[in-house]
């Protein structure tokens, strides 16, 4: 073999070896991060959140923990995301006889083989409507 063709196949396996760093980063514990579109919302309303990777793509199809207005400390439901990597919360829900718990906030995903789990970490407060009350 001449020595041009050992300095190709030296080239061809580097390139390789690049090509698969960069598809196992890309595909194996991918960093993600929330977003929230509002941070206060009156009852009855609808926010939406997203879950995007470090690459600016959607997370698709995964659960989403967050806190809920409730009578017990600790009220945690879920939700997924959609295609889209967007999840919706409707129709907010206010209160009267718990003032202090009125938010929605810890937005979490846990995380999975592929991608990182993040929080969102503030709260959307829900104003209570004083028009409903008629």
């Amino acid at each position: 073999m001449e020595k041009q063709s050992y300095y190709f196949l030296i080239l061809l396996i580097g390139f390789a070896i690049c090509i698969g760093i960069f598809w196992f980063q890309f595909n194996n514990d991918v960093t993600t991060f929330m977003i929230v579109n509002a941070t206060e919302i009156e009852e009855g309303e609808s926010f939406k959140g997203a879950l995007i990777d470090s690459y600016g793509q959607a997370v698709k199809n995964k659960t989403i923990t967050y806190h809920k207005p409730g009578y017990q400390m600790g009220t945690l439901v879920t939700t997924q995301t959609d295609e889209n990597g967007e999840f919706f919360i409707e129709n907010a829900e206010y209160l009267q006889d718990a003032p202090n718990e009125n938010w929605y906030g810890d937005f979490t995903y846990a995380g999975d083989g592929k991608y990182q789990g993040c929080t969102y970490e503030k709260n959307v407060t829900v104003i209570h409507n004083k028009s409903k009350l008629i």
